[in-house]
């Protein structure tokens, strides 16, 4: 096996990122449903710095490294395919951060929420980010399909 260390970077962030995000709804998740709406309060946005600082390097450079594995596998019908289908999967994952996880986060650092609301609103969070976790495992699966299939290819050739 000769995999471009582009690919195999892809595949590790990809994989870490993943893994990060499940950490988070199993970990934390449970951590806040346990707190009272006080505690809730004063600790979400807080926890948020503390998995920001881990997690986003890794969103980061799988960000950089997965449309590089595309492009140096773009003659390579086929992995090329799960290429795209990762890209896409990473790119889905982003929208629903920006669009919704992170200003949910920003409003709790902002205090925009009232105790009351905040475990139902953090419990949603945590539902909705079941839906990133998925697209987490899809981008790590579709890059190692990715890696494999511009593997086999130049193993064959």
């Amino acid at each position: 096996m000769k995999a471009r260390r582009t690919d195999l970077l892809a595949v590790l962030a990809s994989g870490t990122f993943a893994g990060a995000q499940l950490m988070i709804a199993i970990s934390f998740g449970a951590q806040w449903r346990a707190m009272s709406d006080t505690d809730l309060v004063a600790h979400f946005a807080g926890d948020w710095i503390n998995i920001a600082t881990t997690i986003i390097p890794f969103a980061l450079l799988q960000t950089i490294l997965l449309p590089l594995s595309l492009y140096f596998a773009w003659t390579n019908k086929s992995a090329r395919q799960a290429w795209i289908v990762s890209l896409a999967t990473r790119l889905i994952n982003c929208t629903m951060t920006a669009a919704y996880h992170f200003p949910v986060v920003w409003g709790a650092m902002q205090g925009e929420y009232a105790a009351a609301n905040m475990h139902s609103i953090v419990a949603q969070w945590v539902a909705v980010h079941w839906i990133r976790i998925v697209l987490g495992y899809a981008t790590f699966l579709f890059a190692v399909l990715g890696t494999l299939r511009a593997d086999l290819s130049t193993t064959t050739s």
